[in-house]
């Protein structure tokens, strides 16, 4: 959860300093192969032990990992995608999934922290995460809306929808790490 946490983090700086584009996809690369490595780990450790966290049984361990390392991967497609399509700035669209993002990154984060004393009426953190989701569904359509009018650049086009969808997927990875954590406490009520 922790390079989950560091990619937001990443992807907000940037979003709000564009200029430190460069060091984003730098630190995003390195977040990415560790996060890659963290599952790697997780994956052998699972297939030699028996005996797992008081909540999770082994196929909700694997499942977390994975959730969590796609929020990762689209943070940094998404990192990699403003470069390797030259855009010079991010714009208030951006700015606002990004500040989604993070907001549900840290949610999940601090609910991961706190997994092993939560109860059944304390999952209220993905009623949180569903709400920013929404958001970011919200934030989409104005955004391609925005872009569909303003820009007549057919590049500009492709390269803005495709950025503002990433950002949208990453917010319903997130959603989807929510989901399997409110299912694991479920599960172990």
């Amino acid at each position: 959860m922790d390079q989950a946490e560091q990619a937001a983090k990443v992807l907000e700086q940037l979003v709000n300093d564009y200029a430190r584009l460069d060091l984003a996809v730098e630190q995003i690369d390195e977040i990415e192969h560790k996060s890659d490595h963290i599952v790697h780990d997780i994956v052998k450790k699972l297939d030699a032990t028996f005996v797992t966290l008081v909540l999770f049984d082994r196929e909700d361990i694997y499942q977390m990992a994975e959730t969590v390392d796609t929020v990762v991967d689209l943070i940094k497609a998404t990192v990699d995608r403003l470069k390797i399509f030259g855009l010079t700035e991010a714009d208030a669209h951006t700015r606002e999934m990004g500040r989604l993002i993070g907001q549900s990154v840290s949610i999940l984060h601090d609910t991961v922290c706190a997994l092993d004393g939560i109860r059944l009426d304390q999952t209220d953190f993905c009623a949180g995460i569903n709400a920013l989701e929404n958001e970011g569904d919200a934030a989409l359509k104005r955004s391609l809306a925005d872009l569909f009018q303003r820009e007549s650049d057919a590049r500009q086009i492709i390269k803005w929808k495709e950025i503002y969808e990433f950002l949208e997927k990453t917010l319903d990875s997130c959603e989807d790490a929510a989901n399997l954590l409110e299912n694991v406490i479920v599960k172990n009520a």
